[in-house]
């Protein structure tokens, strides 16, 4: 082990990837020849004392974890006069923990199970009942985890070419059909979600899947509880690339239900630059801009610090163009450092539409070819946002071009935006070419 007035110094400063061999092993051996050998077995078996500390500390952390090991020890010892106790005690924490999911029924699981030996110890042979209540806690826990990865395995085939014979999936969801497990909240949510999955257009299992999590969310871990509403948030998502514009809503009242849970933010209470700029999106599209401004408020500081500003100023630059405070605008997003290539993509999409709706051309013609200097040049931009950036900028161009009075070439224009799916920001595109159209 460092002594202390070596590894604080670094540690305090978050600095400690600077310290060399060289100087710890000075620390540990003064002026003594550096040995490389044994320097390199001193840190492996240090390796090895960590890693017996993360399980051990684990352990600490899981008192019902601990006595259930303890009981199975006991039973293993044959010191069956010290099991009961210990067995009582290990039931009693384990039904004390707030989580009902998996690991719960895993651990229900083997608590029965050790209670069967140690009924087989003692020559008791007639428990049915216990049998019954072990082989229950079993399936329990293996629908869950067989429902997770089901659900897993569903969503990425929308992204992925993935194509697998799932062991008993079928067989699984038909006893989930048969037997009704709303009693049991670990199950009940998962097969809506994967029901989600396997019957898209059937929108009352994504009702029930959203109804369900919003008062059962506290019965799982923080991040499984994540994981669950992350398929919803994305079953809202699809839908909207669809055109069902009202699941804008849906998913605007999802990140209300996670938000009031502490869901959008991790254990430190910080929330990631971009949740704050989706949820930011999702309110304005929603037309909650009273909502999202208080949002946008409340949750500057659980950005991170390196992050804020940005965050902030690009939201509140994006909140003044909504309501169409244009020239609140420009100053907001000249301030924005670009650090990230999707704010600079976000960024001068809303700056073209600024120009655009304010009428400055000359300004809107130098960023227009800036633009598409960006896009050519940055090779992270993939193939398909490139498309849909370089449409975006051709179609404001003709927006901005068209003669309002040629009600002929308008027309032309909107079959042609219309027609084309691939295009940025294509519902700001359609209001304004709308706006052509009745003039």
């Amino acid at each position: 082990m460092l002594p202390v007035d070596i590894r604080l110094p670094y540690f305090k400063q978050q600095t400690f990837d600077t310290i060399t061999h060289a100087q710890v092993w000075q620390k540990l051996y003064g002026g003594k020849k550096f040995q490389s050998l044994r320097f390199a077995r001193l840190f492996s078996d240090l390796l090895k004392k960590l890693e017996e500390f993360l399980v051990v500390d684990g352990l600490k952390q899981d008192v019902a974890k601990r006595q259930q090991l303890l009981a199975a020890q006991l039973i293993e010892r044959k010191l069956t006069n010290h099991y009961p106790e210990v067995a009582k005690l290990a039931r009693h924490k384990l039904e004390a923990t707030p989580h009902r999911d998996g690991d719960y029924y895993l651990q229900l699981f083997n608590t029965e199970a050790q209670h069967n030996s140690f009924l087989e110890l003692q020559n008791q042979r007639s428990t049915e009942k216990n049998l019954l209540q072990t082989a229950e806690a079993q399936d329990t826990f293996y629908i869950i985890n067989k429902l997770n990865y089901l659900a897993a395995i569903l969503h990425y085939k929308n992204f992925l070419s993935v194509e697998a014979d799932i062991a008993l999936a079928n067989e699984m969801i038909e006893h989930l059909r048969r037997k009704d497990y709303s009693h049991i909240p670990a199950i009940d949510i998962r097969y809506r979600i994967v029901l989600s999955l396997i019957e898209p257009d059937n929108e009352t299992h994504f009702t029930a899947v959203k109804n369900k999590l919003s008062v059962a969310y506290m019965l799982f871990t923080a991040d499984a509880a994540r994981n669950m509403y992350a398929f919803a948030v994305n079953y809202c998502i699809r839908r909207i690339n669809f055109g069902k514009l009202e699941y804008i809503k849906q998913l605007l009242e999802l990140y209300r239900q996670m938000l009031k849970a502490g869901l959008m933010t991790d254990e430190a209470g910080k929330m990631s630059q971009f949740d704050y700029k989706n949820i930011v999106t999702v309110g304005l599209r929603a037309g909650e801009a009273k909502w999202t401004e208080k949002f946008i408020a409340d949750y500057k500081n659980a950005i991170p610090r390196t992050d804020r500003r940005n965050a902030y100023t690009f939201n509140m630059a994006r909140l003044h163009f909504y309501r169409g405070r244009f020239k609140e605008v420009l100053p907001l997003l000249q301030d924005v450092v670009y650090t990230d290539i999707f704010y600079q993509l976000d960024s001068k999409t809303t700056l073209m539409k600024t120009y655009y709706e304010l009428g400055d051309y000359l300004p809107l013609m130098s960023l227009k070819e800036s633009f598409r200097i960006l896009l050519r040049r940055k090779k992270i931009i993939s193939a398909q946002n490139r498309i849909n950036y370089m449409n975006f900028i051709r179609f404001t161009m003709k927006l901005y071009r068209v003669d309002v009075k040629d009600k002929n070439k308008i027309a032309t224009l909107k079959k042609q935006l219309h027609e084309t799916s691939n295009i940025a920001d294509k519902g700001w595109l359609l209001e304004k070419m709308q706006e052509l159209s009745e003039d």
